[in-house]
Parts: C-alpha cells; sequence; structure tokens
C-alpha cells in the first residue's frame, strides 16, 4: 500500500522590476522637486544633504524645491553648514547635525581618535570663537586639508558666504553613534534609492567595512528590486512611492551635485556627448562649458545652464516651443541671488 505525499510548492517571492522613467520619477518626489514646498519649509528640502560646493549651489537646490526662497535662506536658523561626505561643504537640518556627522565616525578606535584629536586642536585654537579656516590651517599646518575631517565628531560646523570660510566651534551633539550611523543610511536610500551597499560607502565617504556593517543591519527594513538586471535596494515603507505612475510635471535648474544628478548619470542622461555637461570627466571638456547645472523639464534633463552672479545662460539640447523657454527663462530670473544688477537669461542657441 502506497502512502500519498503532498508536496507544497513556495514560490520565491517576485523582485520589483524599476526601469529608468519609474527609478527618475521617484527621485524627483522623493527629493520634492515634483512640487515646490511651503515658504520655509527647508528642513524638509535638505532632508538628504544639499551641496554647496559651488557658489550658492545649495540655495539654488532650496530655489527648486520651495517656494520663496531669498538670498540668505541658507542661513535660515532650521539649517547649517558642514563639511559633508568626503569633506565637501553640505547645508543640513540643524538638528539632523548627529546624523550627518557622528553618522559617519569610523567603527576602527584608533580611526575616531585621529578624527577626534583634529576636533580637539580646531577647538584650542578657535578658543570659542569662529575662525577664518585660513587661521586655523595656519595655525595647524601639519593638518592641511584633514581639518574638515574634524567635522565628522560633530564638533565643527562652518559658514561660508561664496567668498570665505569659518570654522564654527560647538559641542558635540547628544546622539547614539550607531543609531546615527543607521539613519544616515536611511535618508541615503530615502533620497537616492533604489542603490547600492558600494553606492551608500562612495557618497557618504565610508570604509567599505563600515558601509557594509551598516547596511548589514539596515536590511530588515529593506527589498531588493531589479533595474536592468542590477540589483539594488529600496526602503520597503517607500515601496508604493516607487510604483506610482503619475507624471512629473514642471521645470527645475538644479545645480552640479543636486541630489538627483548626484549619482547614475547613464540613466539621468543617456546621450554620453551631452552626459559630459552634467557629468564632467576631467580632461574632456564639452562644447558647452563651463556648466553650472542642469535644465530639467517634465523629469527629463533637456539642457545645461551657466551662471555668472545674475545672468544665466541656458544651452538647450532640443528645440522648445515658446511656453516652455518662458518657464525656464522664469526660474532662471527667479534665482536668489544677491547682485547689484539686473537678472538676465542668455540662450546659447
Amino acid at each position: 500500500m502506497s502512502a500519498s505525499i503532498s508536496e507544497e510548492v513556495i514560490l520565491a517571492p517576485v523582485m520589483l522590476q524599476v526601469d529608468r522613467e519609474s527609478l527618475l520619477a521617484f527621485r524627483a518626489r522623493a527629493s520634492y522637486l515634483d512640487r515646490k514646498l511651503p515658504p520655509e519649509s527647508f528642513e524638509q528640502a535638505a532632508y538628504g544633504g544639499l551641496q554647496d560646493s559651488a557658489p550658492r549651489a545649495a540655495v539654488i537646490s532650496l530655489h527648486a524645491r520651495v517656494r520663496a526662497v531669498t538670498p540668505s535662506s541658507w542661513e535660515h536658523e532650521s539649517l547649517c553648514q558642514i563639511w559633508g561626505p568626503r569633506g565637501a561643504d553640505y547645508l543640513i537640518p540643524r538638528r539632523d547635525l548627529a546624523i550627518f556627522t557622528l553618522g559617519r565616525m569610523p567603527r576602527d578606535s584608533t580611526a575616531a581618535e585621529s578624527l577626534e584629536r583634529i576636533a580637539e586642536d580646531v577647538h584650542r585654537i578657535c578658543q570659542g570663537s569662529d575662525r577664518p579656516t585660513r587661521e586655523v590651517s595656519a595655525a595647524l599646518p601639519e593638518l592641511g586639508h584633514s581639518i574638515r575631517m574634524g567635522a565628522i565628531t560633530g564638533r565643527l560646523l562652518i559658514r561660508w558666504d561664496a567668498s570665505r570660510i569659518r570654522v564654527i566651534p560647538v559641542e558635540r551633539p547628544a546622539a547614539d553613534y550607531e543609531e546615527a550611523r543607521l539613519e544616515l543610511g536611511r535618508r541615503f536610500l530615502a533620497w537616492f534609492g533604489p542603490v547600492t551597499e558600494q553606492r551608500f560607502a562612495w557618497w557618504a565617504g565610508l570604509d567599505p567595512e563600515d558601509a557594509r556593517l551598516t547596511w548589514s543591519a539596515l536590511r530588515s527594513e529593506m527589498i531588493e528590486v531589479d533595474l536592468s538586471g542590477e540589483t539594488r535596494c529600496l526602503l520597503k515603507e517607500q515601496e508604493e512611492a516607487m510604483v506610482r505612475s503619475d507624471v512629473i510635471r514642471g521645470v527645475r535648474l538644479i545645480p552640479h551635485s543636486d541630489p538627483y544628478i548626484k549619482t547614475d548619470g547613464e540613466l539621468v542622461v543617456e546621450d554620453s556627448r551631452r552626459r559630459l555637461e552634467i557629468f564632467p570627466v576631467p580632461r574632456i571638456k564639452p562644447d558647452f562649458w563651463p556648466v553650472s547645472g542642469a535644465v530639467l523639464a517634465d523629469n527629463e534633463v533637456i539642457g545645461s545652464w551657466a551662471r555668472q552672479q545674475r545672468r544665466v545662460t541656458v544651452n538647450l539640447w532640443e528645440r522648445v516651443n515658446d511656453s516652455l523657454k518662458e518657464e525656464i527663462e522664469s526660474e532662471a530670473i527667479g534665482f536668489p541671488i544677491d547682485a547689484p544688477y539686473k537678472a538676465e537669461v542668455r540662450w546659447a542657441q
């Protein structure tokens, strides 16, 4: 007599498929480029950090996301400037200082102690007051560029007015280091997703092992998705936002290193020749140069732009109708930049 055996078939979950259009639309919504936020919504607009390496780049990134931005909005009490990932200037929410500083603290005690010594030396030179970086550097010539790394301790802010940088000594923010590391990972996933562990290490300027440990600790909060054959990760709570089908409309002029164009150049600009204007390569100069950023229309990069004070030159890659040109011109003229002359828009072609 034979027994019948019923076998239960367990099907593996189907991985979410993500294409270029859905990824870019998701990033536009996640970083508030799909609609402008109410006036002074600066903490939201800077949730994942806004790089400020070029003069007033962060103000222009705010202008692309928030209504009624002024030339002084970067100094709003809800914001602060730091030397962020890889020593670049960043504008971040002030209350999130620990996330963007202590969240990058190496777990290796020797490396951490080295950073603490840098911060301690800078505090000793500043003596409780902000000081020009040139004075601090002159007093600590042996540190060189590594002074910027001392910001990882959370004890150094900066103030850069586009002509000079001052170092501001502050008390270390009260926070758990490990939770700060995890929250930094969440911010990266939320701002740039879907992404990979390697991209996280690059963006945050982390040792690969530190990035791996943080990524592993966040695994339960992620799902894996397939982007043209590459497996990437996304926060589970953002899966619904990823599959939304609504179309992104509107015009934005965004600066170099804006979150929208920070990574995935081959997806953001598919034309390899035009891509050089938005994602420059050393020693290769495109026809239109220097470039200050990208022209974004209905969630596609359709050109580049350059700025000298309030004079903006727009280089469109294709013919557009008069209505769209008027929108681009309005956005450029509205740049919140202080200058002694009237705003002007020129067309490269």
